[in-house]
């Protein structure tokens, strides 16, 4: 189960472009599963990331005030780095 545990609204920002800097972003910290539905067929989304929410939080003050490119997200000390 999936739970929500916060929106952001976001203005004048290309949603693809915007999903693209997230994929980027969290890439390194994708969550490595596969689904296989009722017929048995595997899927493997690539829409899932691990990362505690106050890193997701400061990435997002990133992407807005449009510095994001200058950092990168180290999963593994699970902390947002300059480049």
């Amino acid at each position: 189960d999936v739970q929500i545990v916060a929106t952001f609204k976001c203005f004048n920002l290309n949603p693809q472009k915007l999903e693209s800097l997230l994929h980027t972003f969290f890439g390194s910290s994708c969550l490595n599963l596969d689904i296989f539905d009722n017929n048995k067929k595997r899927h493997t989304p690539r829409e899932w990331f691990i990362a505690p929410f106050f890193v997701v939080e400061n990435a997002i003050e990133l992407i807005i005030a449009g510095k994001i490119t200058n950092y990168k997200y180290d999963p593994e000390n699970e902390v947002i780095i300059k480049k």
